[in-house]
């Protein structure tokens, strides 16, 4: 079976509230489990990073429902891709709240990463969380 990978950014809310995080994460887990969706979530306080992969249609359908959720804005898909595999298969989605210093971020995201993570997928986040920590110092 073919899996579509799709990685995107986002700006959050202003006003989102540790209770809407929640929110975000929870639904997530909770729909993404139902539609076959694995993934990671990270959140730096201001943007979301997200990798999200599974079936090419329920992927398509999630990004759909993504673009129109009000708890984030510029939506931008920055990766898009097919597998024969899963790089996240055991989380339905892991929320990891990072710091928005670059260092501080790769401090907090590379321990909740899989040891057995492929180095180009590792190389591939870590490049993303080094973007969005340059929007935030913009």
């Amino acid at each position: 079976m073919q899996f579509k990978s799709l990685t995107y950014t986002s700006l959050a809310a202003l006003d989102l509230s540790d209770e809407q995080l929640r929110s975000v994460h929870d639904d997530a887990q909770s729909l993404n489990g139902i539609d076959g969706i694995s993934g990671l979530l990270l959140f730096n306080g201001t943007h979301f990073l997200q990798w999200i992969e599974g079936p090419p249609e329920a992927v398509d359908d999630l990004v759909e429902r993504l673009r129109r959720d009000p708890r984030h804005s510029a939506f931008e898909i920055r990766d898009e891709r097919m597998s024969d595999e899963r790089i996240f298969g055991g989380w339905s989605m892991k929320l990891v709240r990072v710091r928005s210093s670059y260092h501080l971020a790769h401090e907090d995201v590379v321990p909740q990463l899989p040891a057995a993570l492929p180095d180009h997928v590792r190389e591939r986040i870590l490049g993303m969380v080094e973007k969005i920590s340059e929007d935030v110092e913009l």
